[in-house]
Parts: C-alpha cells; sequence; structure tokens
C-alpha cells in the first residue's frame, strides 16, 4: 500500500464554503438529503418558475427511488435547472444546468463529464466556482449511472457501448443549446414569462467550453473528435487515457475481449484501488455512502469499452493534425502527482503529441487522482479558473 500523506483539518473544504470546515458528518448531510426528504421541484430555475413549454421538455421521474437519494444545496442567486431529456435509443437522462444571476451575463458554458461509477450532482462546488467566474455549466449523468435511467442491461456503473455515451454527450448539447440556453437568455433579460417565441432567444449560443473528470475526460476527448458540435477549449482532471494495470487486471486483459461477448455484465473486473482516488480518506467514506455512486467490481464490457476507447483514442492521428477540430481547442490537462490510477507516462505522452498550438499540462503536488476534490481542491479550480479567463 502507497503511503498517503497526511490530510491537516485546514485543509479540508466544506462543499459550499471556502472559509468554515464543518465536520465530515456535516458535510454529508450539507451534500445530501435524506431519502425521504421531499425532492427538488420537477425543473425549475430558482430565480423564477419555468414556463409550461420547457416543464413538458425536461421531467424527472420522481418515483425513481435512486432521484431522492441525492439533493443538492445550490445559491439562491444562481439559475438552477435539472430535469431529464431523452437519448436517441428513448432513454431518459437527469441532467443539471447552473448559471450566474440573470443580471451576469455568462462568458460562456462548460460542459462537465463525470467519471464512471460517479454522477453529476457530485460536482456543484466546482460548478458554483464557474458560475461565480461568469461561466454556466451543464453536466448529465451517463446512462446506467446516477439517476438517469439504465438500458438493456440494467446494470448500474456499466457502459454497454461508449459509442452511445458519445452519441447521448452530444444529444445532450443539442437538447442544451433548443431547451436550455434559450430559457437562460430570456431569464437574463429579465423576461419573467420565459417565452421562447422570439428568434434571438432560440438561437443564443454562448462560447461552448468542454471538460471532464478521469473517465469523463476520455469521453470528452472523444465527443470532441466526433465533430458534432464546436467547441472552444477543454480542461481535463486526472484523464484517463492510460491506466495503470494492476498484476490482475493484465491477465484479465488477455480475455477481456471475449468475457465481454459472453458475460458482459459479469463484474469480473476487479475495482480500482479507491483508497488511492482522494488523499482524504472521508471522500472515499462519502462515495461509498452515496446512493447513486458504483463502487462495485466492474462488469467485462466495461473495462473492454474504456481499453477500446483509450486504443482509439492513441491511434486517432486527428491529435497530432493541427487543422483539426481537436487541436484547434486551447486544452488544459491537471493532474495529481501521486495520480495511480490513471498512467502517468501515457497521459504525458500523448500530451506531448498533441498538435494544439495552446495546451499546458499542469501537475499539483500531492493530488491524487481525484484533483477537483483532494484538499487542493481550491487551488485546482482557481488555476482553471486564471486559464479560462487568460
Amino acid at each position: 500500500m502507497r503511503r498517503r500523506r497526511p490530510v491537516h483539518p485546514e485543509d479540508r473544504r466544506g462543499l459550499y464554503s471556502r472559509e468554515t470546515v464543518p465536520p465530515r458528518s456535516e458535510l454529508r448531510l450539507a451534500a445530501r438529503l435524506p431519502l425521504m426528504s421531499p425532492p427538488p421541484p420537477l425543473c425549475h430555475f430558482r430565480t423564477a418558475p419555468l414556463p409550461r413549454a420547457a416543464m413538458s421538455t425536461a421531467t424527472i421521474d420522481t418515483s425513481s427511488p435512486s432521484y431522492n437519494a441525492y439533493a443538492v444545496l445550490v445559491p439562491p442567486a444562481l439559475q438552477h435547472l435539472e430535469g431529464r431529456f431523452a437519448n436517441a435509443r428513448k432513454q431518459l437522462l437527469f441532467y443539471l444546468a447552473l448559471f450566474p444571476p440573470e443580471t451576469q451575463a455568462p462568458r460562456g458554458v462548460v460542459l462537465f463529464l463525470h467519471g464512471s461509477g460517479d454522477h453529476c450532482r457530485r460536482y456543484v462546488f466546482l460548478y458554483e466556482r464557474l458560475c461565480e467566474a461568469g461561466f454556466g455549466v451543464i453536466a448529465y449523468d451517463l446512462v446506467n449511472h446516477g439517476a438517469s435511467a439504465c438500458d438493456g442491461h440494467k446494470t448500474r456503473g456499466h457502459v454497454r457501448s461508449f459509442r452511445h455515451l458519445v452519441e447521448d454527450t452530444n444529444a445532450f448539447v443539442t437538447f442544451a443549446k433548443k431547451s436550455v440556453f434559450p430559457e437562460v437568455k430570456a431569464l437574463r433579460c429579465g423576461s419573467t414569462t420565459g417565452s421562447q417565441s422570439s428568434t434571438s432567444s432560440q438561437t443564443w449560443t454562448p462560447p461552448m467550453v468542454i471538460s471532464g473528470a478521469s473517465f469523463g475526460a476520455l469521453l470528452g476527448m472523444h465527443t470532441v473528435l466526433s465533430g458534432v458540435h464546436e467547441f472552444q477549449a477543454a480542461f481535463w482532471g486526472g484523464a484517463t487515457v492510460g491506466m495503470e494495470m494492476s498484476t490482475a487486471w493484465r491477465l484479465q486483459a488477455t480475455v477481456i475481449q471475449a468475457l465481454s461477448l459472453v458475460v458482459p455484465k459479469a463484474r469480473v473486473v476487479a475495482p480500482l484501488d479507491y483508497e488511492m482516488l482522494w488523499r482524504d480518506p472521508g471522500y472515499l467514506e462519502d462515495f461509498k455512502a452515496d446512493a447513486l455512486a458504483t463502487t462495485e467490481d466492474i462488469t467485462a464490457r466495461t473495462m473492454q469499452q474504456t481499453r477500446s476507447a483509450m486504443n482509439k483514442l492513441m491511434r486517432d492521428m486527428r491529435i497530432e493534425q493541427p487543422g483539426s477540430n481537436f487541436c484547434g481547442l486551447r486544452m488544459l490537462f491537471l493532474t495529481g502527482s501521486e495520480d495511480h490510477i490513471a498512467d502517468q507516462g501515457v497521459t504525458r505522452q500523448f500530451f506531448n503529441r498533441l498538435a494544439n498550438s495552446d495546451k499546458e499540462f499542469k501537475a499539483f503536488d500531492g493530488v491524487f487522482h481525484c484533483v477537483f476534490e483532494d484538499p487542493e481542491r481550491d487551488e485546482v479550480v482557481a488555476h482553471v479558473l486564471r486559464w479560462l479567463r487568460r
């Protein structure tokens, strides 16, 4: 077991305050309300009621046992929208959007993609900081994750098809442009009706930034390469373009292709060393207690699809072509010096191959894999905000 650098109590940060540090039990209560708590409104901005049209395009199934398991507290000044959208396979996927106060014009919108076994509502701290800097945020739970529906395999934390995830991400951005952005525009302009009748509100598209944590970064890069939507910049936290392989994983990798076809849902792959995700063991405690997170063994198909996506990314020559849509982005890689989940050597080699004219690789001393959640997360987020303002 690798030695874990101790976490000083003053390093801990509350979910919604960077000044006070409540006990870990209080942090859990702040982030996750009891299961029997009344659910949030079906689909709402905190600053004004949504019109009937928007309600019909994004409705949450509050009867789902997972929905009430994780409610977030959002500053009332922020514009807050959540609901569900349908992907091409008619599965309902949960989404969350946060925007600066209606009196503040957004500088852009960040699309954030969570990692494997994770869900989007665990990163509200990051979303709030981005909103404070003038950026809106849109995020969603991947199929089989969080409060989103399962596919035909009906297995939580499972990746049946990486291609489907890319398609879903593009569908979500399309949905946001058609159903979320116009509402934010109307509210920012002071409208109390939320009318979408004007052409300007329907066509308003702010500059887009794409981001992701861990597996979400891998998904984000493939989304950019798909070329469906235009992004101006990208920042990745703990990007898994390669993974440190344990002996067990190396042995399983030789037969994973066959296993993914014969027993795709079988949880035959040993899980990650979760103690190496966060330096603060309290975050692991919270993650294990999170009803919307998945800490079980990894399914055969998930591992096969993840390895395939990594290999395809490494073989894609567009990452070395200055004129490609991928290399046209400003790009920031954020990593921890003690990240032993993502293969740092592979990540650095991948970064060095990129033909992006504006790229940065930033390593934070002592930080583990989850750079947005370690005790140094304020330093990490501050670096992101400085980079975005450049």
